[in-house]
Order: C-alpha cells, then structure tokens, then sequence
C-alpha cells in the first residue's frame, strides 16, 4: 500500500504475483498527492522506495482524477513501458487532465525557483553567505512537464464496462459502472488458475444512488478481497431535492444581483465547479430550473478552457448517461446548454469582458477549479467578491487551505487572490449535495450485493477518522473483518 493510506489522495497500490515459473508486478493507480499548493514540491509524489518503473508490468486506472491518475506521466517518463487499462472515456479525459496536471507542476517549480531567488537576493543584500552566488540558487524542477504528459498516451489501452479482459495468463479483470464520474470503473480481478484464484474488488470512488446523469452504480456480487475508498466513512449526506435547493439560492441571489451599482451594474452569481462531472451537472440543472420556471432565465457563460473541453467529451459518451439524460440527446438537445443564452468564453474576450465590463443584466458565470484554488475563476472572484449584489455558490468539497476553505469554512471577510486583499462582501453559499462520493449507508447498501463475505475489506482514501468511522459500521452491519492499512503496508492475500 504506497499511496491513499491514512489520507484521501495519492491512490497507489503495488502488486507482485508469484507464480510458479514468473513475478508479474502491475500497479492499481497511480495518483498523485494534491493537498499541496506545489505539488512540484511535495515529497510524496517523488518515486516510492521499492518501485522499479521498468520492472512494472502493466497499470490499472479507475478513473480520472488526478489523485487516482496523474503519476502516470512521471512512471512512463522513469522507464515504465507497459500497458495502461482504462475505459476510454477515461482516456479521453486524461488527455485534458493530465497535460494540465502537467503545466500546473512547471509553474509550481517556477514559481518555487524564483522565491529561492528572492530569498537568496535578499540574503545577498543583507550580507548573507547563503546569497553570495547565483549559483547556489536551487532550481526545482516539476514532476513531469506537459510534454511527458502527452508522450504517455501510448501506453493506453481502452477497456469497456463489462468487458472480460484476459491481461495474462492468470490474470483477468473486468470494469463496471462505479457512477462517480464518466468513464469511472469499479475494477474486479481474478489472479490464479484453478482453486488458487483469488478475486480481488476494487471500488475507485463509488458514486450515489440516483446519481445526476450517469447510470446507477452497478453491484458486484462475489470477491475474496475488497479494496474500498472511505472518503464519507464518517458521515451522511442530507437526502434532499438537489435542484429545489439550487433554486432557493438562486432566486434570492437573482433579486440581488439586479440591483445596480454604479460602477460594475448588475451583480453575477459565480459557480466554481470541479471541470470534470460538476460542472456538467451545474450546467444541466440550471438548464431544467430555467425551462421549468422555477429559476428565471438569464445568460450562462461556461469560463474554463478544462471545462469546455470536458464538457465537449461528455457530449461524446451520452451512451454512458442514465435514461433521463439519454432521452435529452434522442431529442437532439444539448443537456449542457441553457435555453436563453448559454457562451463558452474561450479565446473570444467574453470572459475578460465579464471581469472588466459593467453588467445590464444578472448573469451566472461557471468556471474551474471547484475549491478556486486556480484557473479563471479566480479572475471573477477577485472582480464580484467585493460586491454586495453577487453571490457565489461552491458546489464541492473544499480543501483545508484553499480559497473556497477560506470563503465557505472559515467565513473570512477578506482574502488574498494574485497577491491583493480582497474585502467579502457578496454572499457565500455552500451546497453539499452534488458530492460524487457516497456516504457511509451508501457504502454499506452496496457492499449487501456481496453474495458471500469476503476475506477481508480494506479500507483506504479517506481521513483518518472517516477510515475509523467506516471500520466501525461496516463491522456493526455485515459483521466483515476490516482492516485499515498502513502507507507502505505489505499484505499477502492468501
């Protein structure tokens, strides 16, 4: 176990299987830490002890977010030269993600190198050995650049739900819908010949029942072994009608934000939203809000370049959506876009307009990062925080640190965006329930499928108290053996 042990991020599990005559090694995910604000810089990410890129055989990825998929780059670029198994609409999405992942680690080692050059100056001024030469300035250097990213698409190979797929021999694994995000898989395998089989589950992240445009999470009835993430181990969701509670905020922010001020005019309702899956839920409940009445139809600008390209992806694989969504595309209608006006504010200076111009009329501005750690977003905060009539509704979780932290935990009256400080006026709201991960009874309700009790459920990516939490009423429930793994834990499943 040498990665999401203890934590919520970095999935990274080493295999070794030992058969008679061969060691087959593979890796199930391969993610990055990211509660770092330089990930450049985070020692985690660096190469494990006990891993030899070139002596793995193959990898295995759930899905697409990063902390599942973004050290792939650096292993192809370390020497690994296997295949890579995925959905193809996980490719598809890391061919977005992952050269970003890429370009935000240049600019993390830029940016760390130049303040050790700051502060190596600053010394020098002051007298200090330690600035006397440039040449003892370290220079950081990222993970991986956005050229290794793009040169590890090679190595995938696309494998579809439901789908038997004979890696080796004695190896065979299948995807099914985790309904997280697109392209999402929980990952079962079955390692062995004969009565030496073992089955080995994997959930990824498992989404929720009724989840917003994907199929419902499928069951998986048998396994020796399951692999379990515990992101909500601890806690319930609040089972309530996700868009009537969109509704409520954005009928009031609307009234607000028609009230002018002299400078800026009418006030914006901004929605930072992760760019893969949120975003694309946000845009089709404010599409069904508006063409039922129950939200006034105003002009909707989608702002992030990772947006319209994830967004553009998920027109693609409509097969993958629930029957409601799918019923959308039968009609030759567009889920994503909003009756009025809806704009992609890429490469036309709308979005620039939007954070300069004076507003005739309210407007709601969608854009990445979810947590407004980076990207456009920002832009537009720093313009309508100070507002009194803008709102801005976070839809995700927030990171300990981040902006959104800041702004939904903390209820700071200030922040810091591009080095200025910036006074908060407008009003914060926070909705919960479009998490993608489910929560404790969920968990359970799915893990009931099992036809038999496993050997033993193990349980990863979550905080510790979630990891205990869960543990806990997974054993007043099914009565299973639970087992939380320490990070670099080696365990035989016999």
């Amino acid at each position: 176990v040498l990665g999401s042990a203890g934590g919520v991020s970095g999935s990274l599990f080493l295999f070794e299987v030992l058969f008679s005559a061969r060691v087959v090694r593979f890796l199930l995910e391969v993610g990055l830490h990211q509660d770092h604000e330089d990930e450049a810089l985070n020692r985690r990410n660096r190469l494990p002890k006990g891993i030899n890129p070139s002596d793995i055989d193959f990898v295995i990825i759930s899905h697409a977010h990063i902390d599942h998929s973004g050290w792939l780059p650096a292993l192809v670029k370390m020497g690994f030269k296997g295949p890579v198994y995925t959905h193809p609409a996980t490719r598809d999405l890391l061919e977005i993600l992952l050269p970003d992942s890429g370009r935000l680690q240049e600019d993390a080692a830029e940016r760390a190198t130049k303040r050790a050059r700051r502060w190596a100056e600053k010394r020098a001024q002051q007298g200090g050995k330690s600035g006397r030469k440039s040449s003892r300035i370290p220079k950081y250097l990222p993970l991986y650049t956005e050229e290794d990213a793009k040169a590890c698409f090679k190595n995938i190979k696309s494998i579809h739900y439901n789908q038997l797929y004979h890696i080796t021999d004695g190896i065979t694994m299948r995807f099914t819908e985790a309904s997280h995000i697109l392209g999402a898989a929980v990952v079962t395998l079955a390692i062995g010949k004969d009565s030496e089989t073992r089955t080995i589950c994997f959930t990824g992240n498992i989404g929720r029942p009724n989840t917003p445009l994907l199929r419902e999470l499928e069951a998986v009835l048998h396994a020796d072994y399951v692999i379990s993430e515990s992101t909500y181990g601890g806690k319930l969701h609040q089972k309530r009608n996700r868009r009537k509670v969109l509704a409520g905020i954005i009928n009031p922010a609307y009234e607000r934000a028609k009230q002018k001020e002299k400078r800026t005019g009418c006030g914006a309702i901004v929605i930072p939203a992760f760019a893969v899956g949120r975003v694309q839920t946000v845009l089709n409940d404010l599409r069904e809000l508006m063409l039922t009445g129950e939200i006034p139809e105003m002009p909707v600008y989608l702002d992030s370049k990772m947006a319209i390209a994830s967004t553009a992806i998920h027109r693609k694989w409509h097969s993958l959506y629930n029957a409601e969504t799918r019923a959308v595309f039968a009609r030759g209608d567009d889920p994503f876009k909003t009756p009025r006006y809806f704009e992609c504010t890429e490469d036309n200076g709308i979005g620039k307009r939007l954070v300069e111009g004076k507003l005739e009329e309210p407007v709601i501005i969608v854009g990445s990062s979810g947590m407004a750690a980076g990207g456009k977003i920002q832009r537009h905060l720093q313009m309508r925080l100070p507002q009194r009539n803008s709102t801005v509704i976070f839809v995700g979780y927030q990171g300990t640190g981040v902006l959104g932290y800041k702004l939904v935990n903390e209820a700071s009256k200030e922040v810091r965006i591009f080095g200025k400080t910036i006074p908060v006026n407008a009003k914060v709201e926070y909705m919960p329930d479009y998490s993608g991960h489910a929560d404790y009874e969920e968990i359970i309700g799915w893990l009931k499928h099992f036809k038999s009790k496993p050997k033993a459920i193990f349980l990863v990516h979550g905080e510790p108290s979630s990891l205990a939490a869960l543990k806990g009423h997974i054993e007043k429930a099914l009565g299973w053996n639970v087992v939380v793994p320490q990070r670099r834990q080696c365990i035989e499943l016999k």
